[in-house]
């Protein structure tokens, strides 16, 4: 049994805390957070952990296994320095860090102290993502030439004070939201040289309405379309799609229209879904499997850097209104 710290009590928090439940190996001990709902969020999560008003108090007087750091982005490094230099493996919610150079520090501390790190890009672990990548890596549809990817939705007004809203922090879409796409299309097409991305922002009672388009281009040659936003009406459910087109063929994935898996034959039926297990599960599964000595991480730091890498310079991009290439992004 291994025993996990958890470093947050909000959406994402309670997201990790219910994947941990499901786990059967692994049981929430502590949790850490600034936020005044924590004796709440224990009581619905693991009303048997420790609850703390700071990550420090925690570690002073539990000792976990691992720790599990689900706070703001802007708050990662610090809350990663604190767990790694103390020797404990630790998760990490994407992105890695806001800057680049919080992230190589963070790298740093990582690989000073030995400890077993990853940042949770959980669309690698999403059954039907999983499947796209293994049928490209397959050549099913031959060489890849051109993606589409989406990923909208209304502003995430949940997020503790408002971070979202704050691009210093959150980074808006191009940070925080299509760094998904950005890490899954690393992860299946290659190294991305350059992006261009065009953002519209506005405010809307505190809320930041945030939409970007970004066009990558890979070293290969792929040409990528993604697009991301806060700036859906309320009404309107989160959505996310891609389409892989190579020389031989079509793939697409539609996120709002899943179906369960139906067998019918004879006197039998099976009906599955592929999402009963969920990616943040098998993400924190892996995680744990790792730390254990078992396999290792599927997401190294050096993809979390390059992912962030491509975000910032989409966000370079943006402000420059022109083509920026990934090398120019600097600590």
């Amino acid at each position: 049994m291994q025993q996990v710290a958890l470093f947050g009590s909000g959406f994402i928090a309670g997201s990790h805390a219910a994947s941990y439940a499901a786990i059967d190996d692994a049981e929430l001990v502590a949790i850490a957070s600034l936020d005044d709902d924590k004796d709440e969020f224990a009581a619905e999560h693991a009303p048997d952990a420790e609850t703390f008003d700071d990550a420090e108090s925690l570690l002073d007087a539990v000792d976990p296994d691992v720790v599990d750091v689900a706070t703001p982005t802007h708050t990662h490094r610090e809350l990663v320095e604190l767990a790694a230099d103390r020797g404990y493996d630790v998760l990490c919610e994407k992105p890695i860090a806001s800057t680049l150079a919080d992230a190589q520090a963070i790298q740093a501390v990582a690989e000073e102290n030995d400890v077993t790190f990853m940042v949770g890009h959980a669309v690698r672990f999403s059954a039907p993502y999983r499947r796209i990548k293994d049928l490209v890596d397959d050549g099913e549809v031959g060489t890849p030439g051109v993606v589409r990817a989406s990923r909208v939705g209304p502003f995430p007004d949940w997020g503790w004070q408002n971070w979202f809203g704050d691009m210093d922090k959150s980074g808006g879409v191009l940070l925080d939201l299509v760094i998904h796409d950005f890490d899954f299309l690393r992860w299946t097409v290659g190294d991305v040289e350059r992006v261009h991305a065009t953002t519209e922002t506005w405010t809307d009672d505190g809320d930041l309405m945030d939409h970007a388009v970004a066009i990558l281009r890979f070293e290969d040659g792929t040409v990528a379309h993604v697009e991301g936003s806060w700036a859906q009406p309320e009404s309107r459910t989160f959505q996310f799609s891609i389409e892989v087109a190579g020389d031989e063929g079509l793939l697409e994935f539609d996120g709002g229209a899943m179906r369960p898996f139906e067998l019918y034959a004879g006197d039998d039926a099976e009906v599955a879904n592929p999402m009963d297990e969920t990616p943040m599960q098998a993400e924190l599964e892996h995680f744990l499997a790792c730390c254990e000595g078992d396999d290792e991480p599927l997401v190294s730091v050096g993809d979390a850097i390059d992912a962030a890498r491509v975000s910032l310079a989409a966000l370079e991009s943006a402000e420059r209104g022109k083509p920026v290439a990934v090398s120019e992004v600097k600590a």
